[in-house]
């Protein structure tokens, strides 16, 4: 075995994953942060280091995975997965997998009318298959010739082979067959932990892109700049179809969030929910569910939100259900399925 490569401090290699980082996610990244996610990831790679196959290996291999570190999400099973194990695994049938890739291939890399008769051959996980991008209108005409000529299951399978196909394609780190997506801006990661704005691009309040990044980082969640975090929730709450109203920021008195039923909010209607936000490492107390309790009075609201990087102290629970109160707790496991619900699509779409 010869030495390994140094990917760490490998110039090019960090300068390419930095301008990859903002093809394909509109993000722009520092140096140290690309070398960090390098570094947390070479354990992926361990097996091709020092070896004959370690440029090709790792080069691929090790870029996707610092892809899915910045939300690029899917990037690593794109490249690891065949595209028939991906079948096979949602149609929990191996063989109805295979003639449905080879029904696939067999119109999709030929001129329309001409379709081929193809085989995986003895190993069909070992096929490879390029992911290229089929227009829609075409996709749905396969399917429906598939169904006329070898009945409904093989028609659905089809269909599936084509979810994976665009799967493998949107999660490429180099498609073909249509433009990059043209990003309105180069969003800088470090506003997710600096900055006190709440303007975003992609989004009302939060930016997706930032949401797809805490995704893959959620361990950062209690890291992020404050603000950004009651933007989090309110982005949260808009896209359920909540009027929402983010406070000042400082000085709102307690209530970070006042949130309303589509089509309720007017200026005497008092909020449906009021919100306050919390980045804590330590258990929420009950003196701050109390008063969160008092505000809800206050404030003529129907219930009270404590959204929280931390759980509640069994004290707090306790008060809430004696006195029964109107306030209920989100915590760090609920923040988490919010953002995995907001995560964009393994299609890589997303629509505001």
């Amino acid at each position: 075995m010869s030495k390994p490569w140094d990917w760490v401090n490998d110039r090019s290699f960090i300068e390419l994953l930095s301008e990859v980082i903002g093809i394909k996610l509109g993000l722009a990244a520092t140096d140290n942060q690309i070398k960090q996610a390098a570094k947390e990831n070479l354990y992926l790679v361990e097996r091709y280091l020092g070896t004959s196959v370690e440029y090709k290996a790792v080069h691929s291999r090790l870029k996707a995975a610092v892809l899915e570190n910045f939300g690029f999400h899917g990037a690593l099973r794109a490249i690891d997965q065949p595209i028939v194990a991906g079948i096979s695994e949602r149609l929990g049938n191996f063989d109805l997998a295979i003639r449905a890739t080879e029904f696939m291939i067999g119109h999709i890399y030929y001129p329309v009318g001409q379709p081929h008769l193809e085989s995986l051959g003895s190993f069909p996980l070992a096929a490879y298959i390029m992911p290229i991008h089929v227009e829609p209108e075409r996709v749905r005409e396969i399917i429906e010739e598939a169904r006329e000529l070898a009945g409904q299951a093989l028609g659905d399978a089809v269909a599936i082979a084509f979810e994976e196909l665009a799967f493998r394609y949107t999660r490429s780190v180099i498609p073909l067959g249509a433009p990059e997506r043209v990003w309105q801006d180069s969003l800088e990661l470090a506003e997710l932990f600096d900055s006190e704005s709440t303007i975003a691009t992609y989004g009302r309040f939060f930016d997706q892109r930032f949401i797809d990044y805490l995704v893959a980082n959620f361990n950062q969640i209690g890291q992020i700049n404050w603000r950004k975090f009651e933007a989090l929730t309110a982005e949260h709450f808009h896209r359920q179809g909540f009027e929402v109203e983010l406070g000042a920021g400082r000085n709102d008195n307690g209530v970070d969030l006042r949130i309303w039923e589509s089509g309720t909010i007017d200026e005497d209607s008092a909020p449906t929910i009021i919100v306050q936000c919390k980045r804590e490492k330590h258990k929420i107390q009950k003196v701050v569910v109390k008063a969160l309790a008092a505000d809800v009075m206050w404030e003529g609201a129907k219930q009270g939100l404590l959204v929280a990087t931390a759980d509640w102290a069994p004290g707090a629970r306790e008060v809430v259900k004696t006195r029964s109160y109107p306030v209920k707790e989100v915590n760090r496991t609920a923040l988490k399925d919010w953002l995995t619900a907001m995560r964009t699509s393994g299609s890589g779409l997303w629509l505001p």
